[in-house]
């Protein structure tokens, strides 16, 4: 659609019309108990990368995402998804074995690298 001189084309956002809960079936709390730490790091297992092609969008989107050691917050913030969304979603997939999850102790240079990565990372797909 041409716009007149000086009009930019109207911003879409990418977020969909799907209302959060909606993905986690209106669950709030992954289905087991234990809270997952946003600063967590994540990978798909080499099961999960060969289910990708049976999971639903979201499922499948992480997972592939997650080829590498990447953490809960800069998962929601790549997919542009709700955090509390995606703490359920990847808490489930591990839960299914599809994730492999490590919450570990970190040490202070270690939680300031991780911080720092997932800052970058938030800046990045702003």
């Amino acid at each position: 659609m041409d716009q007149p001189p000086g009009r930019e084309e109207p911003v879409r956002s990418p977020v969909t019309g799907v209302r959060p809960y909606v993905l986690t079936g209106g669950r709030v709390r992954p289905v087991h108990p234990a809270p997952l730490n946003i600063a967590a790091q994540i990978r798909s297992t080499p099961h999960g990368m060969v289910a990708t092609e049976r999971l639903t969008y979201e499922h499948r989107d992480i997972v592939e995402l997650c080829d590498r050691w990447i953490s809960v917050a800069e998962v929601a913030a790549h997919l542009r998804l709700h955090l509390g969304v995606v703490r359920v979603l990847v808490a489930d997939l591990a839960a299914l074995g599809l994730l492999d999850v490590h919450e570990g102790n970190l040490a202070g240079s270690r939680q300031v690298a991780i911080l720092e990565r997932v800052i970058r990372g938030l800046t990045a797909i702003r």
